[in-house]
């Protein structure tokens, strides 16, 4: 499938890209219903009725006038954080537009990267790892793909103990340093 540049409004290649995708589509669709004819299972008829689904999407898709509105569900959708953290932001439902989604989902998971570091330094731990993951999705109205929310994975543990300073003194002392003395 050709991927048009972000900002480009060609919307011609979309439009043939979903076109062939939709032929594809109603092509395996027709190789399954020939299959089921002879093989009459329920994961045949699965995944017709999965395909049945992307095609009526592909559809839609193919058929809206470019800058129509947007659908109901992607008009409707809200972000959350489900996290129990209680100091980052998206503790209550929030809209986000579509174009700046992925970048607020970004800075969210980033307090959560922030917050997990201090409270690891707090208890005396080190981080090992932190990884962020940002997710995406199909709108199942329209078949749009849209940023559908992020996580964060941080893992710690206890800080090693100096096994080689036990019983020395303490070097933040300076007593004892220097020596004067005259021969």
């Amino acid at each position: 499938m050709a991927i048009t540049p972000i900002g480009s409004n060609n919307n011609f290649s979309m439009q043939s890209s979903a076109s062939e995708n939709l032929e594809l589509l109603k092509k395996q669709r027709k190789d399954l219903e020939e299959q089921q004819k002879t093989l009459n299972s329920s994961e045949l008829q699965n995944k017709i009725d999965s395909l049945n689904k992307r095609i009526s999407n592909l559809e839609k898709r193919v058929s809206k006038p470019s800058g129509e509105e947007e659908c109901q569900t992607c008009k409707n959708r809200k972000y959350k954080d489900g996290s129990d953290d209680p100091g980052v932001s998206f503790k209550s439902a929030s809209k986000i537009s579509k174009g700046n989604a992925a970048s607020v989902v970004r800075r969210h998971e980033n307090e959560h990267v922030v917050r997990e570091r201090a409270k690891a330094g707090r208890e005396g731990k080190e981080v090992v790892s932190q990884n962020v993951t940002i997710k995406n999705a199909i709108c199942p109205e329209c078949g749009k793909s849209y940023v559908a929310g992020g996580e964060t994975v941080t893992v710690t543990k206890e800080k090693p103990e100096n096994k080689f300073k036990v019983g020395m003194e303490d070097p933040t002392q300076n007593t004892g340093l220097f020596l004067n003395s005259s021969i």
